[in-house]
C-alpha cells in the first residue's frame, strides 16, 4: 500500500510540473512594437551662387541653388487633402512608414497651395528658408523669397543607403500634384534622393537691393519650422560665406552642406 501511495503522489508531481512546463512554452510572446522608418532631410551644399540685376529692374537678387536631401531611414511624405475645389488650401498630414510594412499619419503644420509664380502644380508651404546675415554679427538683413516648394525626386543623391530605391517614386507630376483639381495630394523624396531648386526657378532669390558691400553668411535651412517628423533636425541647414561687391558676388567658403 505504501508503494501504490508513493507512485501516486509521484505522478501527481510530475503532472504539475509537466502543466507549469507547457504552460510557459504556449504562453504568448509579446509582439514586437515596429520602428517607425524616420525620413532625415538635409541641405546639400548650396551652389551657383551669384548675382542678378535684371529680372526685377531696379533691384539686385542673390540667387542661389539649394537641394533638399533625405538621408533617413524612410521618406518623406506629404499627403494634402481638401473636401470640394473651392477650399483653396489642403492642410497636409505627413505619412510615416514602419519596418512592419505599416504607417501612421501625423499632422503637420505646413499645407499645400496651388502655385502662382508659374509652376502650375500645387507646393508645400515654407519647406526652405534662406537667411542672409552679416559675417560679423547675425542681424538678418535678408530672408528668402520662395514660400512654395514642390517635393519630388528630382536627383539621386546617395542610392547605397539602406532602402534608397533606384529609381525615382516621388515623380514631379505624381500624386495627382500637377491637378488644380484634385481633393487630393501625395509628394515627397524617397531615401537617397534629393530635390532640387535651382538658381533660376522664379522666387529663387533674396532681395539685396540696398545690402551694403561686405562679407555675408547665406544659411539656407530644410523645414525651417520642423513641420515634419525626422531622425535628426540638427543637419537640416548649409550655409556659405560671401562678399558681396558692387559689381558681384563672389564665394569664400562652403558649410554644413551634406
Amino acid at each position: 500500500m505504501r508503494h501504490r501511495a508513493w507512485t501516486f503522489v509521484s505522478f501527481r508531481v510530475l503532472l504539475l510540473l509537466l502543466t507549469l512546463v507547457v504552460g510557459r512554452v504556449l504562453q504568448p510572446v509579446p509582439a514586437t512594437a515596429a520602428t517607425q522608418l524616420l525620413p532625415d532631410m538635409r541641405m546639400a551644399e548650396l551652389t551657383t551662387i551669384k548675382a542678378d540685376k535684371t529680372t526685377i529692374p531696379g533691384h539686385r537678387l542673390l540667387r542661389y541653388t539649394a537641394e533638399i536631401v533625405n538621408v533617413g531611414a524612410g521618406p518623406v511624405e506629404a499627403q494634402g487633402s481638401r473636401p470640394d475645389t473651392s477650399t483653396q488650401t489642403m492642410p497636409v498630414v505627413q505619412r510615416i512608414y514602419d519596418d512592419a510594412a505599416g504607417f501612421t499619419d501625423v499632422p503637420s503644420g505646413t499645407h499645400m497651395f496651388w502655385a502662382g509664380d508659374g509652376h502650375n502644380h500645387w507646393h508645400l508651404s515654407d519647406m526652405e528658408q534662406g537667411v542672409l546675415t552679416p559675417f560679423s554679427n547675425g542681424s538678418q538683413v535678408g530672408t528668402s523669397a520662395k514660400e512654395g516648394f514642390h517635393f519630388a525626386d528630382g536627383s539621386a543623391f546617395d542610392l547605397s543607403l539602406p532602402s534608397a530605391p533606384q529609381t525615382k517614386r516621388y515623380t514631379a507630376c505624381g500624386g495627382k500634384s500637377c491637378n488644380i483639381d484634385a481633393l487630393s495630394v501625395k509628394e515627397g523624396i524617397s531615401v537617397g534622393w534629393g530635390d532640387i531648386y535651382a538658381s533660376g526657378v522664379a522666387l529663387q532669390w533674396i532681395d539685396i537691393t540696398g545690402v551694403a558691400n561686405g562679407k555675408y553668411v547665406l544659411t539656407v535651412t530644410a523645414d525651417p519650422n520642423g513641420y515634419f517628423e525626422e531622425s535628426d533636425t540638427t543637419n537640416n541647414s548649409a550655409s556659405a560665406t560671401i562678399r558681396i561687391t558692387s559689381t558681384n558676388v563672389a564665394v569664400l567658403s562652403y558649410s554644413g552642406g551634406a
